[in-house]
């Protein structure tokens, strides 16, 4: 019976159709080398009736004003007290700088909980940045930072979502869902936004005209069913919402001292991604996030059902302080190239998804 719920799921995951919750569970059941590459298989037809060879990037800036964080997360090598050695504050002008002197599509903002960068600093932030970027995607703040502000500062979430929107957001990231287990919840980030906050918050984004990317944080002691589990809460959300545009699973960075001395294969990588996408029917794109999973498992995931590598992340900070060794940025001629070794057509796109120029 096991076998033909898989081999179900896999046909019906190949044309884009609907799995029900027990075929889900079925795609991450004992997975062997013979059904690994079955799983990429459908993948891969999936992501080809819905985009053909295409693969798409983006020129993007992240911009992190501050690695000081009080939140601490057990997983966390990016976060900083006040005073430790690897501690970090942006001043304004270095942030206009870099954006004017690189001439980014699209800028990523995230940083820590801390009150240097409070809510009033980051949303005069985003408006000094669209008054001086007319033309700048600006992505920007996790909904665990969204929370933090709103807290802080003594607004509702509406509220604070409704002025960083009238100031010049454009688009919200996915960062901050870490994986949806209560479980792990308690045990590595209970001092922030909780599993249902998340998707709460999201929910209300999307509610209010802002997209939003959704994330999850695998291979730090996670199972197999909470990952399903995750993406089904995802898929039901989007259900209501109808506003996340792409999911991107993050490989843990176990970094040096962790509590897990090994982060998940590039093979487990792109299992997870495989049966991200034959179940994630009703999120348009997938992302295979290359600083965190290494160029070449970041370009192979293109063949397990990604459309999307991301970008140049010039000046990334979050993925290399917790260990990642990818390169900090690339420049536009390395990642055409490496799209193109994989077999796929590189299209530069804008920040919501569209080949760069189109209807421009």
């Amino acid at each position: 019976m096991g076998n033909l719920i898989f081999e179900q799921a896999l046909e019906k995951g190949s044309r884009c159709e609907r799995l029900t919750r027990a075929e889900a569970y079925r795609l991450a059941d004992a997975i062997t080398p013979d059904r690994l590459h079955r799983l990429g298989a459908a993948a891969l037809e999936n992501r080809q009736r819905r985009f053909g060879r295409r693969a798409t990037y983006v020129f993007n800036l992240q911009i992190n004003p501050s690695n000081i964080c009080g939140s601490g997360c057990t997983f966390c090598n990016y976060a900083a007290s006040k005073n430790a050695p690897h501690a970090y504050v942006l001043e304004e002008p270095e942030i206009f700088e870099k954006v004017q002197r690189l001439g980014p599509t699209e800028a990523h903002i995230v940083g820590g909980l801390n009150q240097i960068w409070n809510y009033r600093r980051n949303l005069e932030l985003v408006r000094s940045l669209r008054s001086r970027f007319a033309g700048l995607h600006i992505k920007a703040y996790t909904a665990v930072e969204i929370d933090y502000f709103a807290q802080t500062a003594g607004l509702s979430t509406s509220t604070v979502l409704d002025q960083l929107k009238e100031a010049g957001m454009d688009a919200m990231p996915g960062g901050g869902a870490e994986i949806f287990s209560d479980r792990l919840y308690r045990q590595h980030w209970k001092n922030k936004t909780s599993p249902e906050g998340w998707v709460r918050i999201h929910q209300l984004a999307h509610g209010k005209g802002i997209p939003t990317n959704a994330t999850m944080l695998f291979g730090f002691g996670d199972t197999w069913d909470e990952r399903i589990e995750h993406l089904l809460i995802l898929r039901r959300a989007q259900d209501v919402s109808g506003g996340f545009a792409c999911f991107i699973p993050l490989p843990f960075q176990p970094g040096s001292g962790h509590f897990i001395e090994d982060g998940p294969t590039p093979l487990e990588t792109l299992a997870v991604l495989a049966i991200s996408r034959l179940v994630l029917d009703n999120i348009p794109h997938l992302k295979s996030y290359w600083p965190m999973t290494g160029l070449e498992t970041g370009a192979a995931g293109l063949s397990w059902g990604a459309d999307d590598m991301d970008g140049t992340i010039s000046e990334e900070r979050i993925a290399h302080l917790a260990g990642a060794a990818t390169p900090v940025g690339l420049a536009r001629n390395k990642m055409v190239d490496t799209i193109s070794t994989a077999g796929f057509v590189p299209v530069e796109r804008d920040g919501l998804f569209s080949p760069k120029g189109e209807g421009q």
